[in-house]
């Protein structure tokens, strides 16, 4: 469907991708992981044309349709409502609306003879019209809408009078909408609260094309996922499996890596020892230089960089307190004194209770946090914190109260002016401040550099309550991991607001449920997973928000729709095992010229070492290439059985 051919790009004098090559094929479910500023977007905007390669080529199937999650919306589409927006999506369901109003306006004003033809012509445009959803297309975009969290008021507003995390959310159901071949997501979980996150992944589940996400949300990824690439230091890793396997394998190759370099390093220890020792003997000269052409020609293993984050999280031991931590008695807020976020809230915090606050965006998460930290007094009952209890609160604008002036070093220097420095530069490379960048000044960082700096300002010298809102924010997997891993030892409290469903899944040992419009603050006394099963069981009854009224309707556009995405997958998989099977036959052409050239008593020793390794490089493409073929040959024969079944008797 998509291949890169040694691809390489690069902004400025950084090059992003180097000689990379890869595929996604035909039905595929690929998740694409690495650091912060390594290519991922990079790749996306290569594949839809938004960038050109400096170098390679990216081949494309035929007749492709891609939709891709857009992180900006377009000049001119402010003025449109969210589900008009929503709607236009379907640009082929447009086209056959834009015909059938034609030939009606024809068939009022004109009875000549065509209207047989007209007619027939009108018939058969309804019924694509129907089988591809474009008569519940209103319905289709509204339950898309209100899974990410609109309400039905919100339908008609128009697209600029959101927020920027709200646009992305439209952006999000449009791309899901577009019923595409290939599906493009960066970063889809961003601005999703925990109920979002939930409804796309059991939408995406239910998507029938290929699908290449972007995320550090390892819940979607081990969720969605069955292919992993990683995308580091301008290359690009292909790991068939989920992110838990990807994650795992990774650190094998890593430790192989090491292996062979720390043979290689004894390699060239022994043979600079013996250049060095007989350097002046002229009865040795010529094994000398026989040993420094060696030494030119030995190939160094390049081991990836050890991921940042996964050390140095080692929270201090909070100061002792008293069993209780926190109390609210009858707690309410109201902003205006009329319409209160939450009311009537009795909650027990004890000593060691690590709580999330989940909800829908804007039913009060963030207010019940700033009201249990003390930032807002209660408009009615009351927040009292225990014997010796030291609140610590990390919001997302704690960025904008340090000092512009001071270093990254600095900065934390001033929090625990007892704190070695080594100890200070351990915590910060955690996020991404290692080396020189500890030297940075916060004026001239980013606001995710400086959301990260606040976080790690807080853990050098943590209180005995954390009380955290969206502290993954901006960090890559690794870091998320190992924080969650820190929070995990930590003998202190923690209460959390956080949309990484992974990361609250490890650490809440409590949920505390917020609900909109009012509607009351729960407790529940297991994990997240508990909680789930709980609101599941109080939902059972309720009807799905986005079923369809007319079940045979629906059963009849999803048959319509399957059949035909059947078809196209089958045509381009039957075209990547022709693509293989050409590639297949080069490289074995390939690997029969290297044996001649190692076999030619006449080569040149220099021709010989080329042909060696070339043949080496060629062997491991053609596996490579063997395994692919494989994989592709078999989904191509489950497509043709289900492709046999779906025509029937």
């Amino acid at each position: 469907m998509i291949e890169f051919e040694h691809v390489s790009k690069r902004y400025g004098g950084q090059v992003i991708l180097d000689r990379v090559e890869f595929r996604l094929l035909a039905g595929e479910r690929t998740g694409i992981v690495g650091p912060n500023g390594a290519g991922k977007s990079t790749i996306f905007e290569l594949i839809t044309g938004e960038a050109e390669a400096d170098a390679g080529r990216v081949k494309r199937a035929r007749d492709i349709r891609i939709g891709h999650l857009r992180q900006q919306i377009h000049p001119g589409d402010e003025g449109t409502p969210i589900r008009i927006h929503v709607e236009q999506a379907a640009p082929d369901l447009a086209t056959i609306r834009e015909e059938i109003h034609r030939i009606e306006s024809h068939l009022a004003e004109d009875e000549t003879g065509e209207t047989r033809v007209l007619l027939r012509r009108l018939g058969d445009l309804q019924t694509r019209f129907e089988l591809q959803g474009g008569y519940d297309l209103h319905a289709r975009a509204a339950a898309a809408l209100s899974g990410l969290g609109f309400r039905a008021e919100d339908l008609t507003r128009p697209l600029g009078e959101f927020s920027g995390g709200w646009q992305m959310r439209v952006e999000l159901a449009r791309a899901l909408m577009s019923e595409p071949d290939l599906l493009l997501l960066d970063e889809p979980s961003n601005y999703l609260d925990l109920p979002a996150v939930e409804w796309l992944r059991r939408r995406l589940e239910g998507f029938r094309g290929t699908l290449a996400m972007i995320s550090h949300d390892r819940y979607l990824l081990e969720s969605l996922c069955d292919i992993t690439l990683e995308v580091a230091a301008g290359n690009v890793t292909r790991y068939p499996g989920r992110y838990s396997w990807y994650a795992l394998e990774r650190e094998k190759r890593r430790e192989v890596s090491l292996a062979r370099q720390a043979n290689e390093n004894r390699k060239r220890e022994q043979i600079e020892r013996f250049v060095e020792r007989f350097r002046s003997k002229a009865n040795l000269a010529t094994r000398v230089q026989s040993k420094i052409k060696m030494l030119e020609k030995m190939e160094r293993t390049e081991v990836a960089e050890v991921a940042r984050g996964r050390s140095g999280f080692r929270l201090a031991k909070p100061p002792h307190c008293g069993q209780e931590v926190l109390r609210g008695e009858d707690m309410g807020f109201s902003y205006d004194g009329e319409s209160w976020v939450f009311r009537g809230v009795d909650l027990s915090v004890q000593k060691g209770d690590k709580l999330a606050v989940v909800g829908p965006n804007g039913a009060g998460k963030t207010t019940l946090l700033r009201v249990m930290a003390g930032q807002l007094a209660p408009g009615e009952g009351r927040c009292v914190t225990g014997h010796l209890v030291v609140p610590g609160y990390q919001s997302q604008e704690t960025a904008d109260t340090m000092d512009r002036t001071r270093t990254c070093l600095e900065t934390l220097k001033a929090v625990a002016p007892d704190a070695a420095e080594s100890e200070i530069r351990t915590l910060l490379g955690g996020f991404g401040f290692s080396g020189e960048a500890a030297e940075k000044r916060v004026e001239v960082l980013s606001g995710g550099e400086r959301i990260r700096l606040a976080f790690a300002r807080i853990l050098i010298r943590p209180p005995n309550l954390l009380l955290l809102d969206e502290p993954t924010t901006h960090l890559d997997v690794e870091s998320r991991e190992a924080l969650q891993e820190a929070i995990t030892a930590y003998a202190g409290t923690v209460i959390l607001v956080s949309h990484d469903v992974e990361f609250v899944r490890a650490v809440a040992q409590g949920i505390v449920a917020v609900r909109p419009a009012g509607g009351g603050v729960q407790r529940y006394a297991g994990g997240y997973d508990y909680y789930r099963d709980k609101i599941a069981r109080e939902t059972a009854d309720a009807p799905e928000t986005d079923a369809p009224a007319d079940a045979d309707k629906i059963r009849r556009q999803e048959a319509f729709r399957d059949r035909k995405a059947l078809k196209a997958d089958l045509r381009r998989t039957e075209r990547d095992i022709e693509a293989l099977e050409q590639e297949i036959s080069r490289l074995e052409a390939r690997i029969g010229e290297c044996h001649e050239q190692l076999a030619d008593p006449g080569a040149a020793p220099e021709t010989r070492v080329s042909a060696g390794r070339q043949l080496k490089e060629t062997e491991e493409a053609l596996a490579l290439r063997l395994s692919e073929w494989e994989t592709v040959g078999a989904r191509r024969d489950q497509l043709a059985e289900r492709m046999a079944d779906s025509d029937g008797p």
